[in-house]
Formats: C-alpha cells, structure tokens, sequence
C-alpha cells in the first residue's frame, strides 16, 4: 500500500507561485523599504566568502550580509558592494537588531531542500559507485521498508 497524494493547500500554492514568480519580499529597515528575491547562486557564495573570511571587525559582518542580499546579483555586487556595505556601516550606521529581519527574509529565500535533493540524486548517477547486485538491493530496500 502506498501513500496517498493529497491536494496541496493554499499556504503551499502560495509558496511555490512564489518561486516561480520570484516574487519579491520588503523588509523596512528605519522606515525604508528593502526588497529581497530570491538569493542567486553569486549572493550566496558573497554570503559565506563573508562568513568565512577575515573581513574587518565582526561588527561589519552583517552590514556586508546585508548589502550582498540587497543587490543580488553578480555585477550588482561587484559594482555597488564595496559601496554599499561602508554606507550601512559607516554613515547609517546600522545595528545588528536593525538588520536581523532583513538577513532573515534572506535566509528563507535560499532553496536548500531543492540543493540537497538534487544533489543527492546526482550523487546516484555517479559511474564510479560500486554497483550492488541484486540480492543485497533487495536487502537494501526490505531494510528501508522495515521488512527483514
């Protein structure tokens, strides 16, 4: 017997007309409106370049986040970042609390279920696996049905 497909709900259409749509989240930080898409692949590698690098006093580090989500995008970040995040840290001067819902919004417009998925099934394609034979494929799959 296997599972049964349910209809999705509303919430879950609403979420996935989202990603498709792109669709833009605002976030007001000191009353302006900052908008986030969806993360691209070059914010996110900006994101952890930041986290993981020494960049300056820790205190930047999440007005440097913050600016690399804000202009998403390669030559956006290229271009305007090194502007940008000396903006919010130097002149508006920004606090982490302030900023703390902006990173927020960015972290959930990162599709982390659709990577691992994906790369998981691109890790079962590989030739270089050692294939199994069918015997233990049968154990293998009675062992994940709980069966003997």
């Amino acid at each position: 017997m296997g599972k049964e497909i349910e209809q999705v709900n509303a919430e879950q259409q609403k979420a996935l007309d989202d990603v498709l749509e792109d669709s833009i989240d605002y976030v007001d930080v000191r009353g302006k409106r900052k908008g986030i898409k969806w993360l691209r692949n070059c914010t996110i590698r900006k994101v952890t370049h930041i986290m993981l690098g020494e960049h300056g006093h820790e205190s930047m580090v999440n007005c440097k986040c913050a600016a690399a989500m804000v202009l998403n995008g390669y030559w956006r970040i290229k271009l305007w970042w090194p502007i940008l995040w000396r903006w919010y840290y130097y002149v508006l001067q920004y606090r982490d609390a302030e900023l703390r819902e902006l990173i927020e919004v960015g972290k959930k417009k990162v599709d982390v279920e659709s990577y691992y998925l994906t790369t998981t099934y691109l890790t079962a394609m590989k030739d270089t696996m050692m294939a199994m034979t069918r015997k233990e494929v049968e154990h293998f799959l009675a062992a994940q049905s709980g069966g003997q």
